[in-house]
């Protein structure tokens, strides 16, 4: 639909008038409308109609009443609609490419991605109405509706991508220690249910020497939007945890893999107490490549074997926090027409499909049948004279909570 004003479907109407004509006056009481056709609904038949509308139209209905304001507005009003949306999998997936050089984010359904629903492979991708603040951009994670967006030099940002407002925060005030050889940081994002909170976790990764990945320390940092302020929770010795990876959260939690000296384990961040702690993993020497991520609801391990990768087996913990629970559920065959020998994994399905990205394309692998069906990513007719390569994605629910601390969702 052109957002014209005064067009529809991409043509515009033209309204003509011809002079010297005229049109008679309707009689002033054909004007007048019986009040029995409007019919005044029940405030609870006007909730439920709301609770089942998208969060554009909910925006602009704020515009119809004060009353309609502050329904919308409330936190009771913002909780259920989120409830309706995750349980009516109202999810979208937002991919992250670049365009030349410059990194830029889009938008789509993923329900007709997970349902085979598109009868090409190309699968098209709308424009959202922010300005990415830096050239290049890291997608940190995504909670309630709400996605946190690392911009480099540009600082860390919140954004909600169905009202299209965001929130930068303030910058922690750290001083990299002088012996340090080396330093990066990651970082992750969730929700501090306890708490009614959206923290930020950041680590900051020091080397004493470069050339030996688990010397130096990591500083752990977390920011609360509640109070809109950073707090130190101190630092723990050695340990590589790797650049690209952001933290996986779960149960409150948030994880990254650790790999020590003689043995990999996974680092913890819980949320609502504000400490760190590790979490036991098997035996994982038989793999020479592995990645933490989420599978039906629990934590998993994507482990590689050798150089030639010709399958990842999928390990999940069925009891979270139980070590000996850990158990391997799936192998994922890699594709002979595939690319890159590893992947991400985005999201699953009941019927067993499995949502990836394999470098520039999203693949949807069926654990049923074994089938594979890539799709590559079109852009919306206003750039489709563009190049857009793929980098990276989250899925995201819609939802209208707010980035004002006065609105929290869970109040």
């Amino acid at each position: 639909m052109d957002r014209t004003s005064g067009t529809t479907g991409g043509r515009s109407t033209k309204i003509e008038h011809t002079p010297h004509q005229e049109f008679p006056s309707a009689p002033t009481q054909d004007l007048a409308i019986p009040s029995a056709s409007l019919p005044i609904l029940p405030d609870e038949v006007i909730n439920a109609i709301l609770l089942r509308l998208p969060v554009k139209s909910l925006v602009r209905f704020k515009c119809v009443s004060r009353s309609w304001l502050s329904l919308i507005s409330s936190p009771e009003f913002i909780k259920a609609h989120l409830k309706f949306n995750t349980s009516r999998d109202s999810q979208r997936i937002l991919i992250k490419g670049y365009v030349d050089v410059d990194d830029c984010v889009k938008q789509c359904s993923l329900n007709c991605l997970m349902c085979d629903e598109i009868s090409t492979d190309v699968v098209m991708f709308d424009n959202l109405n922010w300005e990415v603040p830096s050239r290049t951009i890291v997608i940190v994670g995504s909670s309630n509706g709400l996605v946190c967006i690392d911009a480099n030099v540009s600082g860390l940002f919140l954004w909600n991508p169905s009202t299209g407002k965001s929130k930068e925060l303030p910058d922690l005030d750290v001083e990299v220690p002088e012996y340090s050889d080396q330093y990066y940081i990651i970082f992750g994002f969730g929700y501090d249910e306890v708490n009614d909170d959206y923290k930020v976790v950041e680590i900051i990764c020091t080397f004493d020497d470069c050339a030996v990945l688990s010397s130096g320390r990591r500083d752990v940092n977390v920011y609360s939007m509640r109070n809109e302020s950073w707090k130190s929770l101190g630092n723990f010795q050695g340990g590589y945890i790797a650049q690209e990876q952001c933290g996986i959260v779960l149960n409150g939690n948030l994880h990254w893999p650790l790999k020590k000296e003689d043995y990999l384990s996974i680092c913890c961040v819980d949320l609502p107490s504000e400490t760190y702690r590790e979490m036991g993993l098997p035996n994982f020497d038989d793999y020479n490549d592995s990645d933490l991520d989420i599978f039906q609801g629990s934590l998993c391990m994507l482990c590689r074997h050798g150089n030639e990768y010709t399958h990842t087996d999928v390990w999940i913990m069925k009891e979270y926090g139980i070590r000996e629970s850990w158990m391997k559920v799936l192998s994922i065959p890699h594709h002979e027409s595939w690319a890159y020998p590893s992947y991400k994994l985005l999201c699953t399905s009941e019927d067993e499909k499995i949502l990836l990205i394999n470098g520039p394309d999203l693949v949807l692998y069926n654990a049923k049948d074994g089938s594979f069906r890539s799709y590559k990513v079109g852009l919306s007719s206003s750039s489709a004279d563009l190049q857009f390569t793929l980098s990276d994605a989250c899925v995201y629910v819609e939802s209208l909570v707010s980035l004002n601390q006065e609105q929290q969702v869970l109040h």
